[in-house]
């Protein structure tokens, strides 16, 4: 009996100071200065996101009108290099100004910062270990960047230890990885890290050569007299053409052609379609002055005779067998 009396007192103390602990959770609830203290915290922390949004738009507005009279003046520089700056500078400030902002939101709240961020640190070295290759990537489109490999708008072909991994259009450049627009539409994401060699395509002028295949019976002097007279009178008509063409001569001669070899400068990456429309124009020209586009041609004179040789060969044989 005396330990079921215990066991009794034992559950009504218990039960009797649960039901003090929710007596005070609610009192402490239906104190006005705890929700007047909340109501003001939350507000001051609305003020700072507020705050935070037209500080990142009104900086990212500065850095593009510094570009803007940056390009207008004497520096104005390369406007890709510009636009490449100008995306990786609003992604850093963006980037720092929420970061000092849930800090401060944090600290409206009474949370301990600074112990976050020590734990933070803790756990940041501990996922470094295993994040090598993030830490890579970072760093190597860091220096993508400040060597200036190559910027957004640029057509580059990517090589890893050799292979070549993707070739177009820059679409955007970060420090983590780049995007990159292939020929056919195609979209290669590629870790910074892992980029071992860059050609850049959209630095300099691009050079072609453009050769027309004339019969080998033609005047070649005055052939080229003639491509001469054209390229002085029309060159300018192609604006993708840094400079006049360049007629550089006899190339070779195969199969009954005299190949003549001129030498385009056009800007970069317009050496394609540079080519394909100045060889029409020529090919038209030489044909309004009656100069023809050859075709190969082939000798048979000593197939023929080759072949009579063989077939004689072959009866005198038979004839010897048949004997």
């Amino acid at each position: 009996m005396k330990v079921e009396a215990v066991f009794a007192n034992i559950l009504m103390t218990t039960a009797d100071e649960q039901f003090m602990f929710i007596a005070e959770i609610m009192d402490t609830l239906r104190d006005p200065d705890l929700w007047m203290g909340i109501a003001s915290k939350v507000i001051w922390a609305l003020i700072l996101i507020i705050a935070a949004m037209i500080i990142v738009r009104i900086v990212n507005r500065m850095i593009e009108n510094f570009f803007k009279v940056k390009s207008k003046s004497r520096m104005k520089g390369n406007n890709k290099r510009n636009q490449t700056l100008i995306n990786v500078l609003q992604n850093a400030v963006t980037v720092f100004i929420w970061f000092v902002i849930i800090m401060m939101v944090l600290e409206t709240f009474s949370l301990p910062v600074r112990t976050l961020l020590a734990g933070a640190g803790v756990v940041g070295l501990a996922i470094g270990f295993g994040a090598q290759s993030l830490v890579k990537d970072m760093i190597t489109g860091f220096f993508i960047i400040l060597e200036n490999q190559f910027d957004k708008g640029d057509f580059v072909r990517v090589n890893t230890s050799g292979t070549t991994v993707a070739e177009g259009e820059v679409l955007s450049l970060g420090l983590r990885a780049s995007k990159i627009q292939g020929w056919e539409g195609e979209l290669f994401i590629i870790p910074n890290g892992t980029i071992n060699e860059v050609v850049n395509f959209s630095r300099y002028n691009a050079i072609s050569m453009l050769d027309m295949n004339v019969s080998v019976e033609e005047d070649l002097d005055q052939v080229e007299n003639i491509l001469e007279r054209f390229l002085d009178a029309h060159w300018q008509e192609e604006e993708m053409l840094v400079s006049k063409p360049e007629i550089l001569g006899l190339q070779g001669i195969q199969s009954g052609e005299a190949i003549i070899r001129v030498m385009l400068e056009t800007q970069p990456m317009e050496h394609f379609g540079v080519t394909r429309r100045m060889r029409k124009a020529i090919k038209n020209h030489l044909e309004g002055k009656g100069i023809g586009i050859s075709v190969p041609k082939m000798d048979i004179k000593h197939f023929d005779v080759k072949m009579a040789e063989d077939e004689g060969e072959y009866n005198h044989d038979k004839r010897i067998w048949s004997e």
